[in-house]
């Protein structure tokens, strides 16, 4: 079975990593995201800095929120290889379990405990990594994505559990400039 306890550790020292590098290399670095597939086969960041976003939009284009906060619009990507790889070996290892056997195209309730699962230790890893992070660099915004898989208010409810009220208060009043 999968080890969600290593998972979660896994992932905080890989954001940690991930992130001390590109803060070493961007030093204008305004946000950064732990970037989960749906399928629940790959995991890494995504990060953006103020002079990529100026480089894409002005504060007052009526674009600006969504180059602001859609993920996919962000300069700085990174995949965690070894932890996507375990991911992967999971889906693998329980592929009979992780399908439903009468729709093998549709996913098994097993796949969605093991969604869920990921999910809680994904948004407790953003926590400890805001935590580890806070002292030198409490204004970085912290978001987790789930391409096409968490909705606006699942997104924002992550968004206030790691960032300050006034950036939580921004975030929602736009996110449907976004996601």
């Amino acid at each position: 079975m999968f080890d969600y306890e290593r998972f979660e550790n896994d992932l905080v020292q890989q954001m940690l990593v991930v992130f001390n590098n590109w803060i070493e290399q961007n030093h204008d670095l305004y946000i950064f995201s732990l970037d989960c597939a749906s399928g629940m086969e790959s995991i890494g960041a995504i990060a953006n800095t103020t002079h990529y976003l100026e480089e894409q939009t002005d504060t007052d284009s009526e674009d600006y929120w969504y180059y602001k906060y859609c993920e996919e619009e962000w300069d700085l990507f990174d995949t965690f290889k070894t932890i996507s790889e375990d991911m992967c070996n999971c889906l693998d290892e329980n592929k009979g379990v992780f399908a439903n056997p009468k729709a093998p195209n549709e996913y098994s309730e097993m796949f969605d405990k093991h969604c869920n699962e990921i999910i809680k230790h994904c948004k407790n890893a953003l926590i400890r990594f805001k935590k580890s992070i806070s002292k030198n660099h409490s204004d970085i915004l912290l978001t987790f994505n789930i391409r096409e898989y968490l909705d606006g208010t699942d997104r924002v409810e992550i968004f206030q559990s790691v960032n300050s009220e006034s950036a939580s208060k921004e975030y929602s009043e736009h996110i449907e400039d976004f996601a």
